[in-house]
Parts: structure tokens; sequence; C-alpha cells
């Protein structure tokens, strides 16, 4: 028996984690629903059990040492395969037959996922789905952590093919798009140099995405636009329909947008790196029947748009 074996409680865990993310014992203390001292004695015994420190004091409050990131790292995996164990049992004990957590980048949360759950639900009933949507740096620590059974985003140099599986559904590009009342949505021959004149709505700051656009649009020789970091569908829609914002989103979600008589998808494209629409999975958790079948489920609901989609362009596998 290992030193810390039945005797690790999950609450020793949730106090490891909340403290990290926290990095102030106070404010850790409070969501804990504990005090402070008591915080402390928990700490304390916690790294008696474990045998090493997992925490020190620095000049911006509390840090992990390596040994405490690794505890995180290995905490989160747990904690999620506690999540999963309840939402297992519970679906088991209501005749369910078994559940399904996928995450979605969120601007993908609309067309394809929504007649994909559609089709997924009406074919399995009985399994439990749950649906994550956030951004693509969210939901691969979500992934990784275990808490998510697959991932609907982009495959993008970030991902490391020798730790995930995937499985590639479109290739398109990302464009802007426009108010159909836009000035420049009855412009067809409109440039990038026209499109900087406008506020842009983009990635948000700090993500992969964003980053990409500013350094290519830098590096020849452009100005950076205002911009909005913002990932709602709901709210990127609302602002382009209110004024002179243009909007940057999947080729593929465009095009089926602007059938819809929604927005006017603009001719030039921003100079951003093409990477295709995927369903992603880890390596190390081999897929299950309800993953396999959601995936299936993603694949037909674009197919379902395959002329519309190959009429810009986008290649539908």
């Amino acid at each position: 028996m290992t030193p810390f074996k039945g005797r690790l409680r999950v609450r020793h865990l949730e106090i490891v984690l909340t403290v990290a993310e926290l990095g102030n014992l106070s404010r850790a203390a409070t969501q804990l629903h504990t005090t402070q001292s008591g915080l402390s004695r928990a700490i304390v015994e916690i790294e008696e059990l474990v045998g090493t420190r997992l925490f020190e004091r620095t000049a911006k409050g509390t840090g992990c040492t390596p040994a405490g990131e690794a505890m995180c790292r290995h905490a989160r995996q747990l904690l999620a395969d506690f999540r999963r164990a309840e939402v297992e049992l519970a679906a088991v004990t209501r005749g369910d037959e078994g559940s399904l957590t996928v995450g979605c980048f969120s601007l993908f949360a609309g067309w394809p996922m929504a007649p994909a759950v559609q089709a997924f639900q009406s074919r399995y009933p009985r399994v439990m789905l749950t649906v994550e949507v956030g951004t693509h740096e969210q939901l691969v620590d979500m992934l990784d952590a275990g808490t998510l059974d697959v991932l609907v985003s982009r495959y993008g140099a970030s991902v490391n093919p020798q730790v995930y599986r995937s499985m590639t559904l479109l290739h398109d590009e990302v464009v802007l798009v426009c108010a159909n009342a836009h000035p420049l949505a009855s412009r067809p021959q409109s440039t990038l140099d026209d499109y900087l004149r406008y506020p842009w709505i983009t990635a948000l700051p700090g993500s992969r995405i964003r980053g990409e656009l500013e350094r290519r649009l830098l590096n020849q020789g452009y100005p950076l636009p205002d911009m909005v970091g913002a990932l709602s569908p709901e709210f990127n829609m609302e602002l382009v329909q209110r004024g002179a914002y243009l909007g940057l989103m999947p080729g593929s979600v465009a095009a089926v947008l602007q059938a819809r008589g929604s927005i006017t998808m603009l001719p030039e494209l921003p100079p951003l790196q093409r990477s295709p629409m995927s369903a992603i999975w880890r390596r190390d958790r081999p897929s299950s029947r309800p993953v396999r079948a959601f995936s299936v489920a993603l694949a037909q609901a674009i197919r379902a748009d395959k002329a519309l989609l190959q009429s810009h362009g986008y290649a539908v596998l």
C-alpha cells in the first residue's frame, strides 16, 4: 500500500485544487466553507499524507510547488472520474444507457452542433447527453481532465496527434461577415484595406487565433483594427446587426447563416491559417459507442448541407 492510499479523501483533492486555483487561503477558505486556520491545518495534514510540500507562500499569495502542480493534475483527473461515475450511476438508475458529455467550440454551437444533437437523441434517447460550450483552450483542459468524452473544435497545431485521436469533419476558412445592411455588403470588390476601416469582433485576447491574426496583419504592414474579443454566437450576431462591426467566424457556419439570410460573407479572407473542424478525443481513453455515434451524427449534419458548403469551396468529408 502506498503511503496515502486509503487515507487521501475527496475533500483533500478539493482543497488542493481550490487553493491552487485561487492562490489565496482566505478566499479558498470562504469557498470551501471553513476557516483559514482550519484550511491551514488541512493543508498540513495533506502534505503529511503525500510526504512533501504542495504549497509555498509568495509575494503574490499561495502558489504550488512542483509537487503541488503534479498533485493538481492527478486531483483534476480523479475528481473528473468521480463526477463521471456519479453521472453514469444516475443514468443507469433512471434506466438510461450511459452518458455522453460533448465539448463544443462556441462558434460551432448553433450549426452543426444543434442538428447533430437532435439526430443523436432521436437515435439514442436513453443516453444522457450533456453539451459544454466554451473556448478551444478551456475545452482541451476539460478533455484532458476527463470531464469531456469528446471535443468538437478546430484541429490546430496545438493539438498533439500523439495525445489525441481525431475525426476530421470539414475543411474551411475563417471569414469575415457583416450585416446585410452594412455598406460593405453591397461592395463585392471590397478588400482587406476596406475591412480595416471598421471594428472587428474576434477571438479572445491571448487565444491562438487572435494572436495569429494580429501577427499576420502586422507582418504584412497592416494596422490592427479596433477589436472586441467575444466568442458568444448570440452576442456576435447582435453586435453585427446593430452597427458597423465585422464578425470573424468559421466559413462553414457563415455560409449556412448567409443562406438563411442572416448575414453577408465578405469576399476577402483575413490572413489566418486554415485548420479543419474535427471530433477530438484522447488516445489514452478508448472511444465509446456513444462517442462514435455522436461523431457520425455530426458528420451527417454537415453532409446535409454539403451542396451549400461545396458551392463556397469547402471540402465536406
